[in-house]
């Protein structure tokens, strides 16, 4: 793997030798970085308007032999910038929250709890993902992690929830990744046959019956909407959980 400062720069000095496809990744990503790192391969091809073999053929002619490794050192690199631009105490602060942050989680996400969860998803024939802004990004990391599974795992957007809804049947699960559980998407999941299961940050919220399983993890107060490392925190549950899935 290329170390991450020179992510930016290797793609600077091999633009002169892309091909058109590659030209098109290239601005797309130097145009948001930020942006990208939150979209899966077959979003940004499609946002790039090219093939998913030409985005990957883009980041080994970087060097890299997969995306997710291209994309891990991105993040890293775009965490480098904007430390940077942090005054040396809100540096320290975030990293203390997201110390602070982990030490919780790992008093709730235990071996136990994560084989009853295993567990409980397991018994579902089709898994449904969904998530609502931001969270989104991890209901989309656990189709991707279990695509190699031969699993139904499949990512939905929230304009389609309520079709699925509608179409669910008795032995699906929907699992809804949301910070906050205030989202009128839980809502328009009343009729649903299926089961739900939420993943947040809120333990109170108007949605109690409707939801069959709920996964509440740590924030770090005032509020789980202030809480910038919480979307961080859905994805390294979904990393964690997706182990126990397929063992």
């Amino acid at each position: 793997m290329i170390n991450f400062m020179n992510v930016i720069q290797i793609m600077e000095q091999k633009k002169t030798e892309f091909t058109p496809n590659d030209q098109l990744i290239y601005q797309k990503i130097s145009k948001d970085p930020g942006k990208i790192v939150q979209m899966t391969t077959s979003a940004l091809s499609d946002a790039c308007g090219v093939s998913q073999p030409a985005l990957t053929r883009f980041v080994k002619g970087l060097g890299y032999s997969r995306y997710q490794d291209f994309r891990a050192d991105l993040i890293a690199w775009l965490a480098e910038q904007r430390t940077q631009q942090m005054p040396d105490c809100e540096h320290l602060e975030y990293f203390s929250v997201m110390n602070q942050l982990l030490r919780e989680a790992e008093k709730i996400l235990t071996d136990s709890y994560m084989r009853s969860l295993a567990c409980y998803i397991n018994q579902f024939n089709r898994v449904f993902t969904t998530g609502v802004s931001k969270s989104f990004q991890p209901a989309s990391l656990l189709e991707t992690l279990m695509m190699k599974t031969g699993r139904f795992f499949h990512a939905v957007p929230n304009d389609n929830i309520s079709e699925l809804s509608d179409s669910m049947m008795e032995n699906d699960l929907l699992i809804v990744f949301s910070v906050s559980a205030k989202h009128s998407l839980l809502k328009s999941l009343s009729s649903s046959t299926g089961k739900i299961m939420l993943v947040t940050v809120t333990s109170s919220h108007p949605y109690q019956e409707l939801i069959d399983r709920q996964v509440l993890l740590p924030y770090i107060p005032p509020t789980p909407e202030e809480s910038a490392v919480s979307p961080v925190l859905f994805d390294m549950f979904v990393e964690i959980l997706c182990r126990y899935l397929t063992h």
